[in-house]
């Protein structure tokens, strides 16, 4: 029986056990498990966990333990979803998250990390530690394209270039950004930023030589030539904005040209204009009390924003007029949310350890 078989016949019938709504008729108990991936179908209204892991023959609820560091769809098919984790490395499902099971191929516990090549499903990218690694078929081995010699180094950011795949980025927790232009067979720096932590990088999807790079504390930097020069936009905050110089994450509004958001300490902020000018966002929270820690656009609809804080779901469709709050379905924090290009109401929510402070 091969595993699409398996799945279809008897994950089902697992999956009852996992949810406590079979077997021996117990119930989900607090002290279960409740990290790992949740999905809705239903814009948030209700959540259902994805715990179910699958290793050899067995099937677990282990997947319900995971911290999800970062998570991606294959772009040809999204019921094929991949997790960076913290403890079982590069995990991965074929059925839309209704089962797991660990690339056993790239042995390593921590990938931070992971991207697909937008034009071939066979290849994909992930990061762990000072390395980046490649498969081109389909996860049955994998080699090192890249390491750094300083093994204190971590690649915290990777991206494929939509347009050209053999195009990749990667940012580093020295403050580095790398650049490929053969698919990963060699790299080069194109931006160091001195001190800093490169937090998060994003492409714009209307042309993708435009990258911004946002760090720790240093604001952002962007290029509209492909990384062969930059611009630091950290002044143009001002003393108002000065929490957002540390950024979580800079998005890209997939409709309107030169229009981005800035997650950071501060909350969320916006640039009509690649960051010359910025106004706060409208949020339930006051700027710096929550952290903010995932910001999503609806590809179709730009009016519909998605953002996580430590407990909070909160959903705009009036491009953040007003907003709706709704309670995560864990007692984790949220680390990442991945928005169906097809179907917004479907949502996966990625979780991560609460922070205590």
């Amino acid at each position: 029986m091969n595993y699409r078989t398996f799945v279809r016949c008897v994950l089902p019938l697992v999956a009852l056990c996992l949810m406590g709504q079979g077997c021996l008729g117990g119930t989900k108990t607090a002290a279960s498990p409740d990290g790992g991936v949740f999905k809705t179908a239903t814009r948030a209204e209700s959540w259902t966990q994805k715990p179910a892991f699958i290793s050899g023959a067995k099937i677990s609820a282990e997947a319900g333990k995971i911290t999800v560091n970062s998570m991606a769809f294959d772009p040809q098919d999204e019921k094929v979803i991949y997790l960076a984790t913290a403890e079982h490395g590069l995990v991965y499902s074929f059925d839309a998250g209704d089962s797991w099971r660990k690339a056993d191929t790239l042995k390593i516990a921590r990938v931070q990390t992971v991207a697909v090549d937008p034009k071939n499903k066979c290849v994909v990218y992930a990061t762990a530690a000072n390395k980046v690694y490649k498969t081109e078929n389909c996860m049955r081995d994998w080699r090192d394209v890249f390491f750094d010699p300083r093994t204190e180094k971590v690649f915290t950011q990777l991206l494929v270039d939509w347009f050209n795949p053999t195009v990749l980025y990667a940012g580093t927790s020295e403050g580095d950004v790398f650049k490929s232009t053969d698919a990963g067979r060699s790299w080069r720096v194109i931006k160091r930023v001195e001190g800093a932590v490169i937090t998060s990088l994003a492409l714009d999807p209307r042309d993708s030589r435009i990258l911004y790079a946002g760090t720790n504390g240093s604001g952002i930097f962007k290029t509209l030539d492909g990384g062969a020069t930059w611009l630091q936009v950290k002044k143009q905050l001002g003393e108002e904005f000065r929490d957002a110089r540390r950024v979580t994450q800079a998005v890209v509004d997939p409709q309107i040209a030169n229009l981005i958001y800035l997650v950071s300490k501060y909350g969320v902020i916006k640039s009509p204009d690649q960051g010359e000018t910025w106004q706060a966002m409208s949020l339930p929270i006051a700027p710096g009390a929550a952290e903010v820690t995932y910001l999503a656009i609806d590809r179709k609809d730009n009016k519909k924003l998605f953002l996580i804080g430590p407990d909070a779901f909160l959903l705009s469709v009036d491009g953040g007029a007003s907003w709706t709050s709704k309670r995560l379905p864990t007692t984790r924090a949220g680390s990442v949310l991945l928005i169906s290009p097809a179907d917004s109401n479907l949502i996966y929510l990625g979780t991560k350890p609460q922070v205590t402070k």
